[in-house]
């Protein structure tokens, strides 16, 4: 593995490890502090909504200052918002500083992307960001267990003081990082008004949302689903961490698999749509095998797709490649958050089956949207 590469992959796995470890203590911490359900959603929502509308003008940032500059600055507001955290208790004060925190990811997250599509080899992009997105994935799973456990026997606090002393600590691995100038960018950093007639930037935006579209409805929802079935918190936990390890397993092979036949467009659009197949059939799925089958087709077929996404995006405009990967990070955001907020009042009236099919609809009608934006430039050069 390059070795640029390698310590990005170091560096994004401590990064969210840390972010991770704080999100569900957070929640605990802040009902402990008289936070009713609204005022935490409010909370952990402030960090969505900063880190969406944080990544677009951050990657561009990173486009303009240089890639390390912004790592480097979203690692340190990591740690920064991690030691304020045990410093306040109300709901305004703790919205403010898990903001801090997304504007964090947000510098974060495009940079280390970015990167990761600059220094790949010609021909071994699938495999680059197959690399970044098991260190990404894999720390979203592990932080959180370990922030459970140092909540468990140390308390919140000390959670949020090790996140923070985590991140410090990585600033100085992160300094040693050498970014090398993009091969083949002579000019300055190409801004928006250079990629809002790119369909394939269009098409990866597009179907990053509605991947994670189905992400937010089974996220949110499956666990209340499945305490209405009897199922026990251990039960729903192995449901989660079965669709969490066959995600991040998938992705090796799908950097192969994109780099061997060099093609990205039918792992992106079917991965997501066999996702949003998955996403309908999970109200009607038995518990046991048939559960646990499905859950990993959802989760390994997500990991198809966000490989494939990726690397389409990292080759659709080099010039913008952070603003780019900025994108492409503010849509997975709102997706997820699309996902959790318009499918409740629909399972409310209708139940959960049919709010579940509602979402792998939706998701199937913005990918095959994202497939006709890809092809267009195909229909258009065709001789008539």
């Amino acid at each position: 593995m390059n070795p640029v590469i390698a310590l990005v992959c170091v560096l994004t796995f401590v990064h969210y490890v840390c972010a991770q470890m704080r999100g569900p203590v957070l929640a605990l911490y802040a009902a402990a502090h008289g936070a009713t359900p609204t005022g935490v959603g409010v909370i952990l929502g402030a960090h969505m909504a900063v880190a969406a509308a944080g990544s677009i003008p951050l990657g561009r940032a990173a486009d303009l200052i240089g890639r390390r500059a912004l790592l480097l600055a979203g690692t340190a507001m990591t740690s920064v918002s991690s030691l304020l955290l045990p410093l306040v208790d109300t709901e305004p004060a703790l919205a403010i500083v898990y903001g801090l925190a997304g504007l964090g990811v947000a510098a974060f997250t495009p940079s280390a992307m970015s990167i990761v599509g600059d220094v790949a080899a010609p021909g071994a992009a699938g495999r680059a960001y197959a690399w970044y997105a098991t260190a990404h994935y894999g720390a979203i799973g592990v932080g959180p267990f370990v922030g459970g456990v140092i909540a468990q026997y140390g308390g919140p606090r000390t959670v949020f003081v090790v996140a923070g002393v985590m991140a410090a600590m990585t600033l100085g691995l992160g300094l040693t990082l050498a970014v090398p100038r993009p091969a083949g960018i002579q000019r300055p950093a190409a801004g928006f008004v250079e990629i809002r007639a790119n369909t394939s930037v269009w098409a990866g935006w597009l179907l990053a949302a509605s991947g994670l579209l189905t992400q937010g409805v089974v996220f949110t929802f499956f666990p209340l689903l499945a305490d209405q079935r009897g199922m026990t918190p251990v039960a729903i936990g192995l449901v989660f961490l079965i669709l969490g390890v066959a995600n991040t397993a998938a992705r090796i092979p799908a950097g192969w698999l994109v780099d061997r036949t060099k093609s990205t467009v039918p792992y992106a659009v079917g991965g997501v749509l066999t996702s949003a197949i998955a996403t309908a059939l999970l109200p009607h799925a038995a518990t046991g095998l048939s559960l646990w089958s499905l859950v990993a087709v959802f989760g390994a077929t997500g990991g198809l797709a966000g490989v494939a996404i990726g690397v389409a995006l990292a080759a659709a405009a080099p010039a913008a490649r952070g603003l780019v990967m900025g994108g492409y990070s503010t849509a997975l955001y709102l997706g997820l958050a699309i996902g959790s907020f318009a499918f409740g009042p629909l399972i409310a009236r209708h139940g959960y089956a049919t709010g579940f099919e509602a979402g792998a609809a939706a998701s199937g009608l913005v990918a095959l949207a994202a497939a006709g934006l890809w092809l267009r430039p195909y229909r258009k050069a065709k001789p008539t």
